[in-house]
Formats: structure tokens, sequence, C-alpha cells
């Protein structure tokens, strides 16, 4: 394509991003809808055979129709007339495949390793479903996106360029190729659960299942040869998780798990099992390593040392949360003239109130503004991929934190976006704080961003050391507090003027503060991992006093009013603790299986908060529950805010946005 940056008169290819042995792939642009795309070029001339282009149009038009998130999306696909090449119109994908990923970070912590390939296995069940087989399941195939979603790349594509190939029936990359390929059997769904294995392998112990000098003896080795069990490669590796492994890599088909959805729920079922009296040499399920800061955004892990895991939950984030990118607005807002719960998208953040009206983001990257009495759109947005965080209001203008890593600044009146800053990390949970003029946020870049509110320049960023998923910022006496949410970073306080640490306050190497610091008068509440709940000094950052509510709990971020600190914990408590006797008042037990990470929200006397599907109001001087709103079996409330009597509640995992009177917990309609 040297010279022509304009394929089929619609879509004006901007750089090359890859070439491989199935095609270039390009980042372009379509004019049509003015949106960023990634065009897939194949090896395909005029004179080849005409069957060739049906084939790859049948393959396209199969692997097009699969609706999942872990699978990429296709836009469009076609022949060029000019140069007779083929073309498939896919979203354009921000992160990195996975043989980067273990070229440039080594293998992941073995929980995560486990979630990844759990991914992968509900989008081939998706796929198999519908009758779709891969043929190349291999880590530069598999996407691991920015909001940390692992998408399938080149479904359909193997087929046919196996077809159309002059010198070898038989195509694939060799390493992770199901014996019965090299037989001369076209394979079935149990060969890409082959290959799965061939990748589950390699991201458990950073090499593929067999290691040979040639092509020949590689084959031979996948024909004839057993593999190592990972756990005699890695410890750590549970017992379970290496015979799942070598099923998969059985060299009959029929002595493979039947599905891939058998294979995702044995994947579910080793990290959901956490025996209470296992001890950390446990070998019956995955362990709970902490990831190393180099692997690109992990998904929510099962143990205390993942970052934010809580944070996660909260939201339904699990497998393949975000939504695709590139989706209209018109496929994200369903539904006008709304009355309460509102239902514009698919995924809601955090909601923002203020002037009467609501802010929230969703997981297709739409912001929207709703009235705040009737539940009325005002204005709707396409600023980005997906909108986890919370907006933050200043001077007219919404400062929304994205998982593509970019921070939007919007207009409030119009939703018409002013600038945008690129961090270099997933935002996730980092709600912008803005003060005099600068915009700070942290993002998964493992760094705190100062930037300039009125033109999107950056003033500095600060490193968190350790950290993977930067907390909310607190600014208060002209320096920056910020938690790094992995054990060991601290707590940071940086100088707003300079971006230089002005203080560290150490933890241990295994304690863990995953929550945001709240900053009042001067001092900096946070808990931290061990169920202590501690109050630093922002001058010199020493420690003025802790509490403990019992080893092991993790505290989530505090809200300060009226003399109190109150702050739930991973053990299904929400603690009351009085800053001017350093003791806890009250305790607030909820179901702790409907206990996730929330910061509560404080209004006219009364405590809000609770997770999962139930959502709870208790007063806030004696921890007596006032009311309780329960959602369905789909809910999964974020943090609730509360403005003129109606408590704002995002249900995240059943797309809706809830108004609730404060008093009674009644809907408004």
């Amino acid at each position: 394509m040297a010279g022509e940056q304009l394929l089929a008169g619609r879509y004006e290819l901007v750089r090359l991003v890859g070439r491989g042995g199935m095609g270039e792939v390009w980042e372009a642009r379509d004019r049509v809808i003015q949106r960023s795309v990634a065009v897939k070029l194949l090896p395909y001339g005029q004179g080849d055979d005409a069957s060739g282009a049906d084939l790859f149009f049948r393959e396209a038009r199969t692997a097009g129709a699969l609706q999942h998130p872990g699978v990429v999306t296709v836009h469009d696909l076609g022949r060029d007339a000019a140069s007779g090449s083929l073309f498939l119109v896919m979203e354009l994908l921000h992160g990195r495949d996975l043989a980067t990923v273990l070229q440039q970070g080594g293998v992941p912590p073995v929980a995560v390793a486990v979630d990844w390939v759990a991914q992968v296995a509900a989008a081939l069940a998706a796929a198999h479903d519908a009758g779709v087989v891969h043929r190349d399941l291999k880590p530069a195939n598999l996407m691991l996106t920015v909001d940390g979603r692992l998408v399938i790349l080149d479904f359909g594509i193997a087929r046919f360029v196996e077809a159309t190939h002059k010198s070898s029936r038989v195509m694939g990359t060799l390493a992770y190729m199901p014996p019965e390929r090299f037989q001369g059997q076209p394979g079935d769904s149990r060969s890409d659960l082959y290959s799965l294995g061939c990748v589950l392998y390699e991201l458990l112990t950073g090499q593929v299942p067999f290691r040979a000098p040639g092509a020949a003896a590689m084959m031979n080795a996948h024909m004839g040869k057993a593999p190592t069990r990972p756990g005699a490669t890695r410890a750590g590796v549970p017992a379970a998780l290496d015979d799942l492994v070598l099923a998969l890599l059985a060299k009959a088909p029929q002595d493979r798990p039947a599905t891939a959805r058998e294979v995702e729920q044995r994947l579910r079922a080793l990290t959901a099992r956490r025996p209470e009296h296992a001890g950390p040499d446990r070998t019956t399920d995955v362990p709970t390593d902490p990831p190393t800061p180099t692997i690109l955004a992990p998904p929510p892990g099962t143990g205390p040392h993942l970052p934010n895991r809580r944070r996660f939950l909260r939201l339904g984030v699990g497998a393949g949360f975000a939504a695709a990118a590139g989706i209209g607005i018109s496929a994200a807002l369903s539904k006008t003239g709304a009355r309460w719960p509102v239902h514009y998208g698919t995924v809601f953040g955090e909601p923002m109130v203020t002037g009467g009206v609501v802010y929230v983001g969703d997981g297709n990257g739409v912001l929207h503004a709703i009235d705040a009495k009737s539940g009325d759109r005002k204005w709707a947005s396409q600023i980005g991929n997906s909108l986890v965080s919370r907006p933050s209001f200043a001077a007219g203008k919404l400062y929304v934190a994205g998982t593509d890593g970019r921070l939007y600044v919007v207009d409030a009146a119009t939703g018409a976006t002013q600038w945008t800053y690129a961090t270099g990390g997933a935002i996730y949970t980092s709600t912008p704080a803005v003060d005099k003029g600068v915009v700070y946020v942290g993002s998964r870049d493992r760094r705190l961003h100062a930037i300039d509110a009125m033109s999107g320049a950056k003033k500095w960023t600060y490193l968190v050391p350790g950290s993977i998923d930067p907390s909310t910022p607190a600014v208060v006496n002209d320096v920056v507090v910020i938690t790094g949410g992995m054990p060991g970073t601290g707590v940071h306080a940086v100088d707003v003027t300079s971006g230089s640490a002005r203080w560290v306050y150490r933890t241990d190497e295994w304690q863990q503060i995953d929550a945001a610091p709240a900053a009042v008068d001067g001092v900096v509440y946070v808990g931290d991992g061990e169920g202590r709940f501690l109050a630093i000094d922002v001058a010199g950052g020493t420690k003025k006093w802790d509490i403990s509510v019992g080893e092991g709990v993790l505290f989530d971020s505090a809200t300060v009013a009226d003399g109190a600190a109150y702050a739930y914990g991973n053990n299904g408590n929400l603690y009351a603790v009085n800053l001017a006797t350093h003791a806890v008042s009250w305790t607030a037990s909820v179901d702790s299986s409907t206990a996730q990470s929330f910061t509560p929200a404080v209004a006219r006397g009364m405590v809000y908060g609770g997770g999962r599907d139930k959502l709870y109001a208790v007063d806030a001087v004696t921890g007596m529950k006032k009311w309780t709103f329960s959602g369905d079996e789909k809910s999964r409330f974020t943090s609730p805010v509360v403005d003129d009597g109606v408590v704002y509640v995002g249900g995240g995992g059943d797309h809706h946005l809830y108004a609730l009177d404060a008093s009674t917990g009644k809907e408004l309609t």
C-alpha cells in the first residue's frame, strides 16, 4: 500500500501498526463516521483465484457476526478496487498483545494469568457456540487493552490464509499448534483448546511447552513428547492448575476438556476457592503473589495483594468488562424522555451531581448529563472508551478520567470536549482533583499527573514507586497526597509547585493501603490492610495516632464529616471513628456477601453506602440502619452521592442509575 493512503475511498491509512504472515495492520481514519479504526490488509492480489476472495468474505462475515467483549469488533470488510487488496475494518484497540507483555514484563502473577486465560476461554466459548474456530491462537493474537480486557484477534483469517497459501496447507504458529493439525486434520474447537493450553503454559512459565531446534523437531514434540508440568518450573502453581494445563495439552482431542466453557469454569473455580484454613504454603488454590508493575492493566485477582480488587468488583468489572471502543452514541443511548431509574448506557461509573444535574459515565465512553429531578437526558457526549471514575466539576467544566488513559475536560453546559491529556496508563478509580487551576490525577503508568486546568498542558509528573493504580489524590496545605494501592507503597505527599516529594509515609513490605486518603484540617486519614486506621500529619508525614479494628481488615476510602471518619472494611462492616477520642464509635454490619468497595456518602446525619446489590442508610450517630434498598441480582452498586435529599447511585451490572429518597430509600418516579 506504499503511496496509497485512501482505501476503498473511505479509510485514510494513518500509520502502519504491524506486519506479519496474516497481512498488515494499519491505524486508519474512517472519513464517513469520523472515527479511528484498525484496518487489516490481507495478502491477496488481482490475479488470485476469485474463490479465495469468496472464502475470505464468508469467513470474515461469520467471524464479524460474533458479539462478545472478548472478540474484536468488525465494522466493515471489502476489496479495494484499485489494488485488489482484501481488508477488514475493526475497532482500534489500545494496549499490547500478550507476546509483547511477556517480552517486556515477564510472566504475570499466577492469579493474573488464570484470569486472563479465563477471559480468553469465555470468548472462545461464544465463538465455538457460533461454529467459529480460530485455528491460530497464540499470545500475539491476544490483545490486553488498557482497560484490562483480553480480546482475541484474527478470527476467521487463519482458514482463509491456509486455503490460499501457495507453499503449504499447514498454517499457523508451530509452538502453539495442536498435534492433529500436523497430521493433516482440519481441527475443531478442541484444537483451539490445545493452543489455549500452550498460551497458559507460557504465561505460567515464561516458555512454550516444547522447545525444539527446527520445524520437524517441533512437530515431533507436539505429537509424541509429554509436556513438563508448569509447577515443576515455577513454584506456587496449584496442582489443579497443573492438571488443567496437561489436560488441555492432551495429544488426542477427545482427551481434552470438552468445551471452552468448561475451561473457563475450571479456571474461575481456582480463583474462587479460598479455604480459610489454607496457609501461605497452600497449593489448593491460586496464590496471590503481587503483580509486577510492568504488567499492563492486570485484571482483578483473588487475594489481598492484587491491586484494587474490591474497586473492580464494585462495578462488576471482572473478565471482559470494558465495552468496545468506537461504539457510537446511538448504540449507547437506549432510552429518551426517561424517568427514574434511568438506563442510558452499558455500565455506569460513579455519579456526580451539581447544579441540579447528574453527570455519569458509562462503559461505552459516553458521558451523560441527566436532570436530577426527572431523569430526563440533557445531553450525552462520546468522549472515550469507558468511564468508571467519578467526574469532577470546577468553573463550569467537568474533568473526566477514562480507562483509555486520557483526562477529558468537557463543557458542563454542552458536553463539548475542550481538551484531552494522555497520561500513559489506564485510569479506573482515580477521580481528578482540581485545585487552584491545576488538575491532579493518578493513572496506571504509576504516576501522579499535574495538568494546567485551562490549557491541558503538563506541569509535572510524580512517580509513585511500586504502585500500579494510584488513588484519587487529596490536595491540602499545598501538597497532594496519594496512595499507590500496592503493598509497601505507602502514602506520598507531593509539593504542588515542584512535583517533588515532601514526605513518604512508609508501610511494611506486605502492608497494603488500598484506599484514597482523606485530608481535613492538616491531617490525612487512611486505612491500611492490617485493620489499622491512621491519622498522619500533613506537615511532616508523621503518624499522629492509629487504631486497630481487627487483623486483616482492608479499609476502603474514608469520608470525614462532623468530627468522624466513616470507612468500609472488606469484612462487610462500616466503621465510624471518632477523630477526637481516636476510638471506634460504632460498627454497622452488612451481609458479607454484599460488601464491596465503597466510599460512603454522609449528609444530614446519615451515612449512605453498602455494596453489591444492597444500599444502606445508617444513622451517623448511633450506627442504626434506617433503610435498605435492594437491587436485582445483576446490580453492582457504585459509591453513592447525595444532593438535595436524594441519593444517586449507579447500578453497574444492571446498567441503571437510581435516584432514591434519602429519608426513606424509596425510588423516585
